[in-house]
This record gives structure tokens, C-alpha cells and sequence, in this order.
């Protein structure tokens, strides 16, 4: 007897599932790549100063971006969200290959960010629409997979090409391949049709925090010359313009940490913000201050897949018993002890040098802490959110997510920029990832937070609330 396949492979979503599949790995191909490739390009390109802005551009535009598609996908589905975010990823890959100086590579990104961020979201409002509640944790898991393939290959392919050929094909290669999953996921999201909300503002707002986002990172620079004022002057202006924006975008109460919605709102920015900021600085701190080849610091950082797959498959497993707020607080702890495993490869003195390869073990370890933590917290984000909500709640998520990252990245570039010339390697790489491990113990704390209140929108609605795992 043959058995069928069930979950996210039946034969009713086996094709929506393989095309969100393919697109989710065509992002985490180019992201893996770039960490790879990234410091060689900026050295050669005569940019290292400005390496910070190639990651945290991505991302501010990233952010801009989920704020415009959740409310496009809440109007008119997610449709053209998908299209348009797959053809200005693609411009963005070309440009930033054929870039000649670095702000040509960053702006590169940005464009990559812009796409990036309308693809992502409207991923989530299809997952939202067209799969039941009890194939969401396994949806889940299998986007977290989709990361696997291209972070074990893709920095091993990616350093080869930057070693043997140049870096500019980490981002050259992809564009060919863009097309296909569209192909497989549009005939298919028929279901995920839009609500008509209107929300009004949305898209200055989103633009706002990612402006915000950016005079922050800006107050740093100013600071590293000395020019306090002005420093000083663009930090109140990007604080205000983020904390209004949050207020507005996020739901109610994110930053006081309400429970239910608010709370898994806000881990996910938190925890966003300790862990990426830390993988983000692996690679360079591997090939500047190790002296490792740009292939074996893309092999370190392709240990995070390997882990955040393994969460992410435990989190999902159809039997699990464990409360899905339970694994939100485990992944946690475990990305914290990950991301000081990390940090500890740096120390190279007299008396005491660790090897280099801990970089990739703690990568693993924090990968296996964020599968556990990252799926669960999204599997409740469907739960707790209205069905004309998901496309404003899914943009809010991705938004915390690229808030936090861009902000504790842009935060540790500071302290690398700063300090780059005058501190000794270990100090100096130790002060970065020191930062990563202060925003992970303030991300155990909110992970505590993170629990219902009252009904759930589920319930009211009548459907089950229980897709997997069980909620305390």
C-alpha cells in the first residue's frame, strides 16, 4: 500500500510548498553568499569603512519595504507583492555584482533589501491563507530547511568563486535562477485573495523607522569623528522617528511587552538583533583577524543552517507536546549560549589561543536555538492574529526582525569603525560580540513575555486553536 503524503507535500499543496521553498532559498543563498564574499569585496572595492552600511542598507530597506507590502498584501493579496519583490531582488543582484566602487555595492543592497522585504512578507500572508492551522509548524520548518542546501553550499560555492574567480558572482549567479518558483507559487495563491483594510500613512511610517534606523547608525559615524553635536543631533531625531513609528506600525503595547500579540512581536526583534548582529561579524572576524580563507569562514557560518534546521524540525514535528511558549524560551537560552561559544574564538593572546573552528560550532548551537524559537514564535503569530490582520501583523514581524538586526549591527559597527585602527584584534572583535551577547540576555528576558492573554482571534473565530504543540 502506498502511502500519501501529507502536511505541506500533499498533493494539494505539493507545488505551492516546493515554490515557497525555492524562493526562500533564492534569499538565503544571496544572504549566506554575501557574508561570505562581502569583506573581500569591500577590501577590494576600498570600502572596509563602509561595511557596516552594505548589511544594515539591506536591511533598512528590507524594513521600508515589509511596512508597504503588509498593507498591499492586506488590499489586494499577495500576488503582486510577490512579483514585484522578485524583480527588484533580481536589480539589485546585477547592480551590486557589477558594482565599481562601494557605495555602488550599497546601494546594490539596497535594492536587494527592497525586494527581499515585499517577497518575505508575502510568503507569509500565503502561508496564512492558503495552509490550515495544522500544517503551519511544518510550513514553518520546511522555510527553515529552505535555508539548509543554500547555507551549507552557498558560502562553501560563494568562497570559492571570491577566492578563485571573483565576488561579484555571489550575486551574478542567482538571477538566472529567479523566475522558477514564481512560476510554481502564483497559478496557486488564489486563496489568499486580499480584505479590502485600509490602514492610512503606513507607507511614511514604514519609511519613517527605516530614515530613523539609518540616522542612528549615522550618529555613530558622526561620533567616531568627534563631532559630538551632530552625533548627538541625528540620535534624538532617528530615536524619535522609530519609537513613532513603532507606536503606529507595531500592535498595541509591543513596547511595554504586552502579552499575546505585542510580546511575539517584540522577541522577534530582539532576538533578531543578538544573533544576526553576531553571524554578521563572523566572517569578518574570521578572514581579518584569524587569517582564514574567505571558503572557511563561509563554512563556519553554514553551521547556523545546519542548527536552525534541527530546531526548526524538532519545533515541528506533528507529536510535539512541549508548549510552543516553552520552546520560544528554550531557543532563546540556547542561541545566548550559542553566541558565547561564537564570541570566544576571538581570543588570540599569549598566554591563551582558542581555535578558530569554536566560530562555527557556536553558530551551530545558536542556529539550533533560533529554529526552536523563530518557527514557534511564528507559528504564534498566526494564531494570534485576525485573518485581515496577517499581512499588517506579518509586515510588523519582518519589520522587528530587520529593526533589531539593523540596529545591533549597526550598533557593533560603530564599535568596529571606532576602534578599528587603535584595539587589538581580540579586544576589538571581543567588544562586538560582547554586544551580542547583551541583547540575547535581554531577549531570554522577553521571551518570557512571550504568551497569550485572554482569547485568542482563532477561538473567536471557532476554529482550532491548537495546530501543534500546546499553548499554556
Amino acid at each position: 500500500m502506498v502511502r500519501r503524503a501529507t502536511g505541506p507535500f500533499a498533493a494539494e499543496y505539493r507545488l505551492l510548498s516546493a515554490g515557497i521553498f525555492a524562493l526562500i532559498v533564492g534569499i538565503a543563498f544571496e544572504f549566506m553568499a554575501v557574508a561570505t564574499a562581502l569583506p573581500v569585496a569591500a577590501r577590494e572595492l576600498n570600502g572596509l569603512g563602509l561595511y557596516p552600511w552594505a548589511l544594515t542598507g539591506f536591511l533598512g530597506a528590507a524594513m521600508f519595504a515589509n511596512g508597504v507590502a503588509g498593507e498591499l498584501c492586506d488590499r489586494i493579496g499577495p500576488r503582486l507583492p510577490l512579483i514585484a519583490g522578485a524583480a527588484s531582488f533580481a536589480v539589485g543582484l546585477l547592480v551590486s555584482g557589477l558594482s565599481t566602487s562601494m557605495e555602488m555595492l550599497i546601494g546594490g543592497r539596497v535594492v536587494q533589501g527592497l525586494g527581499a522585504g515585499f517577497v518575505i512578507v508575502a510568503v507569509y500572508v500565503v502561508i496564512g491563507g492558503c495552509y490550515p492551522d495544522t500544517h503551519r509548524p511544518r510550513v514553518m520548518s520546511l522555510l527553515a530547511t529552505a535555508w539548509v542546501v543554500p547555507s551549507v553550499i552557498g558560502p562553501f560555492i560563494a568562497g570559492g568563486l571570491t577566492e578563485f574567480v571573483s565576488w561579484r558572482w555571489a550575486f551574478l549567479s542567482l538571477i538566472p535562477l529567479l523566475p522558477l518558483p514564481l512560476i510554481a507559487v502564483l497559478p496557486r495563491v488564489k486563496a489568499a485573495a486580499g480584505s479590502h483594510v485600509r490602514r492610512s500613512g503606513r507607507m511614511q511610517l514604514a519609511a519613517a523607522m527605516a530614515v530613523g534606523a539609518a540616522l542612528l547608525q549615522w550618529a555613530g559615524l558622526e561620533a567616531e569623528g568627534a563631532r559630538w553635536l551632530t552625533a548627538a543631533a541625528a540620535a534624538l531625531i532617528g530615536v524619535a522617528l522609530v519609537v513613532t513609528a513603532v507606536r503606529r506600525l507595531f500592535p498595541a503595547g509591543t513596547l511595554r511587552l504586552r502579552r499575546g500579540l505585542p510580546s511575539v512581536i517584540a522577541f522577534r526583534g530582539v532576538i533578531a538583533g543578538g544573533f544576526f548582529s553576531c553571524e554578521a561579524y563572523v566572517p569578518l572576524m574570521l578572514v581579518e583577524h584569524r587569517g582564514a580563507t574567505p571558503t572557511m569562514a563561509g563554512l563556519a557560518v553554514a553551521a547556523t543552517a545546519l542548527g536552525w534546521s534541527t530546531g526548526s524540525w524538532w519545533q515541528g514535528r506533528p507529536g510535539l507536546k512541549t508548549r510552543r511558549t516553552g520552546l520560544v524560551r528554550l531557543g532563546a537560552a540556547v542561541t545566548t549560549v550559542g553566541v558565547v561559544v561564537t564570541g570566544s574564538s576571538v581570543v588570540v593572546t599569549d598566554a591563551v589561543i582558542v581555535p578558530g573552528w569554536l566560530a562555527g560550532v557556536g553558530l551551530l548551537v545558536a542556529g539550533v536555538g533560533m529554529g526552536l524559537s523563530m518557527s514557534s514564535n511564528a507559528v504564534l503569530l498566526f494564531e494570534f492574529s485576525p485573518e485581515e490582520d496577517r499581512g499588517a501583523n506579518s509586515a510588523a514581524i519582518q519589520m522587528s526582525d530587520s529593526l533589531g538586526a539593523l540596529v545591533v549591527i549597526g550598533g557593533s559597527g560603530v564599535v568596529y569603525a571606532i576602534w578599528r585602527e587603535t584595539l587589538p584584534g581580540t579586544t576589538l572583535f571581543g567588544l562586538v560580540f560582547g554586544v551580542s551577547f547583551l541583547v540575547m540576555l535581554a531577549a531570554t528576558f522577553v521571551a518570557f513575555r512571550v504568551r497569550p492573554t485572554g482569547v485568542r482571534p482563532t477561538e473567536r473565530r471557532g476554529s482550532s486553536p491548537r495546530a501543534a504543540g500546546r499553548i499554556d
